[in-house]
């Protein structure tokens, strides 16, 4: 094949990207609307398990204590780059903290670049 018939093959028409039109309602059996009748108490766990009983609440000392501190909001880039940068506050640094100051700061450059070069119309290499 050549490059233009491959090319054409792997093309989408454009019926294809339409979206699809709703049928006409009315030609089968009404739907019955769906009941709830399981129990209705707070404490209640969604039960996937068919003739399982749903697991029992344990108190909080029995779950591990990561999983309290998911709730909170993750550290942005600013107080990141203080950090990391400019040592504000270093003594209470993870390394979960530097691998996304890390990542955040790789994704920053890039936008960075991207809108540089995007200026400049093309771009220019040195020689």
């Amino acid at each position: 094949f050549s490059l233009h018939r491959r090319a054409a093959c792997l093309r989408t028409s454009l019926p294809a990207l339409a979206p699809k039109k709703k049928g006409k309602g009315g030609g089968g059996p009404a739907k019955e609307a769906v009941s709830d009748t399981g129990p209705t108490e707070a404490d209640q766990l969604f039960n996937i398990f068919a003739g399982k009983e749903d697991h029992q609440l344990q108190p909080d000392d029995w779950y591990p204590s990561w999983l309290w501190s998911l709730d909170k909001p993750r550290r942005t880039y600013g107080e990141l780059s203080m950090m990391f940068i400019h040592g504000v506050g270093i003594e209470d640094a993870r390394q979960s903290d530097f691998n996304r100051f890390l990542r955040l700061h790789r994704v920053l450059l890039i936008k960075t670049n991207n809108a540089r070069l995007q200026k400049r119309g093309r771009p220019v290499f040195p020689p």
